[in-house]
């Protein structure tokens, strides 16, 4: 899922992990552009850390990040715009992958067709994390900006646009971006069923408006998730419905000339994936393109492979269909390369429709 543990520190370890753990189960997308161990561990704190240096903002409260909540946030200065900051740089996607591109290049000598996954967190996330309810501030007063209208979102939001457009002049069709939607899934399964169309819409405009402003036959996946520290999600759904509303809502809004590689699902509550048919039922609601992947985030390596079969039989037969497998979070989740290897050796598990004794047992 992008991130890997912290020793697989440079592109060269990630993609090398990738290849070699998964092998032919290789869905064509390799790691490379977050082997940086801060990166890997913490996520967005790298980004955040970078944000709070910028000069145009003010501390609000600091954190040691030992919980979600216990975070670095901060506020514009007064008369001061997000605008005027380097937050491009601040973002750093570009500079990540760039990092990786060496990497790929060697790679795709003996894999070709390789290509690079690109993890962005969506601005909505960057903008929650940094700046919390500020960033659904609609104006600012008396500032004189032009960037008075959601004045923390849409500078963010800009940047990122930029951010994809460097990457795809240097990569073209090598690259994927897996656009990350932690805090649009919390807000999906945070609200009752009723009112969940609501939240979705407006998450799924915004996928769309970023995406159409990225260069057209550029590759897009979306990655769902629960969020996630020490390998436990912040909440456990009761069923995929949350999930299922979100990803319907995405491909709904999404442009002409993007393409939707795949959409990522995750499913479980850190230590296994539900059995239960009903959870899975609503899955049959999915409405994606037809070329579209849907990945099952259900690979929970600690979670007995027989149990774990049940569990994606009843995706599959609620979906209709056969899903892709993969872990429910990044695996820079996991504290080491063994616990990493595992969750992959788990999901080639899943995904070998033909396994023989030894394959079956290597994901125990």
């Amino acid at each position: 899922m992008g991130s890997l543990p912290t020793q697989l520190d440079s592109p060269e370890k990630a993609m090398a992990f990738a290849v070699d753990t998964a092998g032919e189960f290789l869905d064509g997308m390799v790691p490379g552009g977050e082997a940086d161990p801060y990166r890997a561990q913490w996520y967005v704190r790298p980004i955040i850390d970078r944000l709070g240096k910028l000069p145009v903002l003010a501390p609000v409260r600091r954190g040691d990040w030992s919980t979600l909540r216990s975070r670095d946030t901060f506020r514009l200065r007064a008369g001061r715009s997000l605008r005027e900051a380097d937050i491009d740089a601040a973002l750093g996607y570009a500079e990540e992958a760039g990092r990786a591109m060496d990497a790929l290049a060697d790679m795709r000598r003996t894999h070709p067709g390789l290509r690079l996954q690109v993890g962005i967190p969506t601005p909505f996330v960057i903008g929650f994390i940094a700046f919390e309810a500020r960033m659904l501030r609609w104006r600012r007063d008396s500032t004189g900006h032009r960037d008075s209208r959601f004045p923390y979102y849409h500078p963010v939001a800009d940047a990122t646009v930029r951010e994809i457009g460097r990457i795809h002049q240097a990569l073209r069709d090598n690259a994927v971006f897996q656009l990350e939607l932690p805090a649009e899934t919390l807000l999906c399964a945070a609200t009752p069923p009723g009112l969940r169309q609501g939240p979705a819409a407006v998450a799924g405009r915004a996928i769309a408006r970023l995406v159409a402003q990225a260069p057209r036959d550029s590759r897009f996946g979306v990655h769902l998730c629960y969020g996630s520290l020490d390998g436990k999600p912040a909440v456990a759904p009761r069923s995929t419905a949350p999930v299922v509303a979100l990803a319907n809502a995405i491909a709904r809004y999404w442009p002409t000339g993007r393409h939707l590689d795949f959409v990522h699902l995750p499913i479980g509550d850190g230590r296994e994936a539900p059995v239960r048919p009903r959870y899975y039922a609503p899955l049959a609601r999915l409405e994606l393109p037809a070329t579209t992947r849907v990945i099952a985030g259900l690979a929970h390596p600690t979670q007995p492979l027989a149990r774990a079969r049940q569990g994606l039989a009843a995706a599959e037969a609620a979906y209709g269909g056969l899903l892709d497998v993969a872990a429910p979070c990044g695996l820079g989740r996991y504290p080491t390369v063994d616990r990493a290897r595992s969750a992959v050796a788990h999901a080639v598990a899943l995904a070998d429709t033909d396994p023989s004794p030894t394959s079956a047992g290597s994901g125990e």
